[in-house]
C-alpha cells in the first residue's frame, strides 16, 4: 500500500515513558480538557470524568501516584501531571447501564491525546493501577469506576530511564499492519 499519510498530529503521537519534571501550563491544560469534552458520546452522555493531580500541588497527584504498580511508578513519578479516568456507570436520564462508558471514555481521551499533541505535551495512559486504592485515595462516588491513569507532561531524554524500559522504549514505535487489522470477512483483509 505504500507510505500512508495521516493528520500530522495523529503521525506524531507517541506515549513516552520519560518526562521532564517541567510544570504544564494552565492554558494548555485547559484546552486539553476542552477538547476532551467535545468528543461524541451515546446518547451525549458524556460519560467521562477526569481527577487531574499537578506534581507541583502534591496532595492530589501523590494519592493517583500511590495506585500505580510498581512497574508504572518507576517512571512515572517525574510526570507532572497524572490524571484518574473515569466513568460514569449508568445514563442519567433513565438509570439504565451505559454499556457504553469506557468507548465514550476512550473517545474523549483520544480526542484529549490529539489536542496534547498539538500543545507539544506527551501523555502515557496505563491500566496498571488499583482501581480500588484509587477509590478510596480519591473518595470516588459509587457511581463512577476508574479505568485508566495517565500521565502527561513534555518528553524527557530516553537515557533517564532504567535499561529495561529504554528497550521497550524502541519497541512501542511498532504498529500492526492494515492487513492485521481491517477486515472484510473474518481473517479475509479488506482492501483499501
Amino acid at each position: 500500500m505504500g507510505n500512508i499519510k495521516v493528520h500530522e498530529l495523529i503521525e506524531t503521537r507517541w506515549s513516552p515513558r520519560a518526562y521532564l519534571t517541567k510544570d504544564v501550563e494552565n492554558e494548555k491544560l485547559h484546552r486539553i480538557f476542552e477538547a476532551s469534552r467535545r468528543a461524541p458520546s451515546a446518547m451525549n452522555e458524556q460519560p467521562w470524568r477526569y481527577v487531574v493531580g499537578l506534581k507541583k500541588d502534591e496532595q492530589v497527584w501523590k494519592s493517583i501516584a500511590d495506585t500505580l504498580n510498581e512497574g508504572n511508578q518507576i517512571w512515572a513519578q517525574h510526570a507532572p501531571v497524572l490524571i484518574l479516568t473515569l466513568a460514569k456507570k449508568h445514563y442519567t436520564r433513565n438509570g439504565a447501564e451505559n454499556t457504553s462508558r469506557n468507548y465514550d471514555l476512550g473517545q474523549s481521551v483520544a480526542y484529549l491525546s490529539i489536542q496534547a499533541t498539538n500543545e507539544g505535551l506527551f501523555l502515557h495512559q496505563m491500566g496498571g493501577f488499583s482501581r480500588e486504592k484509587a477509590i478510596e485515595n480519591l473518595q470516588i462516588p459509587e457511581e463512577f469506576e476508574p479505568v485508566t491513569v495517565i500521565a502527561l507532561g513534555y518528553k524527557g531524554d530516553l537515557n533517564t530511564l532504567p535499561l529495561n524500559l529504554q528497550e521497550r522504549e524502541k519497541q512501542m514505535i511498532n504498529r500492526l499492519p492494515l492487513s492485521e487489522l481491517v477486515f472484510s470477512n473474518w481473517g479475509k483483509n479488506f482492501l483499501l
